[in-house]
């Protein structure tokens, strides 16, 4: 007998298993296409691998970070679930791709970006470096020396920097030794106003004895240190040290007390003889002798020092200020009135651009971020030897002596630059001609070509860095429609003269008389665009492999110092 029951069950779980069969099977069918999804995973991995890339060769996480969460919000997104059709699950996986895809573009164009703004920065902070090393070269600082292997060393990595974090690391090193060797002015200044103190004390007849040895002390660290951090722990000994001796000098304030009042009206005059208002110093100072003059030594001492500190910031950026401008508006007057007629094209242009339109400029725009006496410091130090190079400029200008035998302005810049020894490379930008001495001897010399007015050689007193043989040069303006553009140059020999890819190289493209006085301004010279250089120095190759020689050290493991002094 059929159990009509245990049929009708049975029937029952036989088409819920056919309806949940068909369920799957149509929920089966809407998955996306298998081929798309591994399209997105494929450029997921992609992305992560383009990111990883990215923060390994050094590019910031706050250039990364909107990528990054980009990424997170779209991974975190899910495929649509449909009935009866892939499609939306298809467009979900193929927008997935599209994404990544665009995201991992993104990150490569971020890379390139990072590149050339940690590239541009550190050519800046190197540029720095090299200018204020050199200036403490000129003004006799034998701890300078403790710089040149460093600089020798960052210019190196420079030259094989190729990713963000090895340009940020040249950036660094750049900047600590800057900012070390400005301290070192300042070091220099506090060592010195303390060796003046105890000379002070002594004419007084007091004992020295413990200020001498902390002054022998700090004269061993000062030719030492190499770190801000060295220079700025000499300043503070130096100033605990002079607040000792001043209380010591307490005994003698009256006639120390005239001495440093002396200082202070100093300063007060040289603020009125730069254009400033120096009323509330001469108020200040007013009051400081009133103190003197009625035995109130304590107040004296503490009013005085601090007024003599108030005043030295302002003070310093009034003469840098002064400083520079005065040499811009001689440079423009005198350039002014001996300008150059070019016959090539009937126009006539301004000279001694080389300093009003660039190293003087470059002061100019120094001033509007100095802040620190060091920084304003800096600035004067630099305003003096351009100053001093303008000077033998105008005097070469004039001087009507070959090219090929001494003339009267090197041999006068040497010795103002303590250049009279060793190897010295002499160019003179207004006459076109490089004169090489050794040990103030002549010994050879060319005609040059330098740069354009709208791309000047910068004068300056300088070490030759950098020598590479071969090199390929390659322009900063990458835009073919701008005129500085060129395209990729071989160089057989490159000596550098100033950070900043400023080189002494061979121009092989050039004509054998396309050198000499004017040759900077517009002239016939197809191959060298009927122009001056972008501020490189050109000769010809073979004086180009000559001074490659003659730059070249001696002794193979060591280095020989190269002096270049440009004006």
């Amino acid at each position: 007998m059929v159990d009509y029951h245990t049929s009708r069950q049975r029937s029952y779980k036989v088409l819920s298993l056919m309806s949940v069969t068909i369920l799957l099977l149509m929920m089966l069918s809407a998955c996306g296409n298998p081929q798309v999804q591994n399209s997105a995973s494929t450029d997921k991995a992609a992305l992560d691998k383009a990111i990883a890339h990215a923060q390994s060769v050094g590019v910031p996480d706050t250039l990364l970070r909107p990528i990054l969460n980009q990424e997170h919000k779209i991974s975190s997104t899910n495929e649509p679930v449909t009935l009866f059709s892939n499609q939306p699950a298809t467009d979900y996986y193929s927008n997935l791709a599209k994404n990544y895809q665009l995201l991992t573009v993104q990150v490569r164009g971020l890379e390139y970006q990072a590149t050339q703004q940690s590239g541009h920065q550190a050519s800046i902070d190197l540029k720095a470096f090299s200018s204020i090393l050199s200036q403490r070269q000129t003004q006799g600082f034998v701890e300078a020396q403790n710089f040149t292997n460093t600089l020798t060393q960052v210019q190196n990595e420079m030259n094989q920097a190729q990713e963000p974090k090895q340009y940020i690391q040249v950036s660094q090193k750049s900047q600590q030794a800057t900012e070390a060797l400005k301290l070192l002015g300042t070091a220099n200044d506090q060592l010195g106003s303390f060796q003046t103190l105890i000379k002070t004390l002594k004419s007084s007849n007091l004992d020295t004895t413990a200020l001498d040895q902390q002054e022998a002390d700090d004269v061993k660290q000062f030719r030492q240190a190499t770190t801000p951090d060295d220079f700025r722990k000499i300043i503070k000994d130096l100033n605990a040290q002079s607040q000792t001796a001043n209380t010591i000098s307490t005994q003698a304030v009256p006639y120390v007390g005239q001495f440093k009042l002396g200082q202070f009206q100093a300063s007060i005059d040289k603020v009125k003889s730069y254009g400033g208002n120096a009323d509330q110093y001469q108020k200040q100072y007013d009051s400081d002798k009133a103190l003197l003059d009625s035995g109130n030594f304590v107040k004296f001492t503490t009013d005085l020092n601090q007024h003599m500190a108030d005043i030295r910031v302002p003070l310093l950026q009034l003469q840098a200020t002064y400083d520079v401008n005065q040499l811009m508006t001689d440079a423009k007057n005198w350039g002014h009135a001996h300008q150059y007629h070019d016959s090539f094209n009937g126009q006539t242009y301004d000279t001694a651009y080389d300093y009003w339109n660039g190293t003087v400029y470059d002061l100019n725009s120094e001033l509007t971020t100095a802040q620190t006496a060091d920084d304003f410091q800096a600035i004067i130090d630099s305003a003096k030897d351009q100053r001093t190079l303008f000077e033998g400029m105008k005097t070469d200008a004039v001087d009507s002596t070959p090219y090929n035998v001494p003339h009267q302005s090197d041999l006068k810049l040497m010795q103002e630059f303590n250049a009279t020894k060793g190897k010295v490379i002499v160019t003179s930008l207004n006459n076109g001609a490089l004169r090489v001495y050794q040990d103030g001897k002549l010994i050879h010399s060319m005609l040059v070509v330098s740069g354009m007015p709208d791309k000047p050689s910068p004068p300056g007193v300088t070490t030759v860095t950098n020598r590479q043989s071969p090199a390929v040069f390659k322009a900063f303006d990458q835009n073919k429609n701008s005129p500085f553009y060129y395209p990729d140059t071989p160089i057989h020999y490159a000596m550098m003269y100033h950070t900043g890819e400023y080189y002494y190289h061979d121009s092989w493209w050039r004509a054998d008389d396309d050198y000499g006085p004017g040759k900077q301004f517009p002239h016939y010279a197809p191959a060298a665009f009927n122009d001056g250089t972008h501020g490189c120095i050109n000769m010809s190759l073979d004086e180009a492999a000559w001074l490659w020689k003659f730059t070249t050290p001696t002794d193979p493991n060591g280095t020989d110092t190269v002096t270049s002094i440009v004006y």
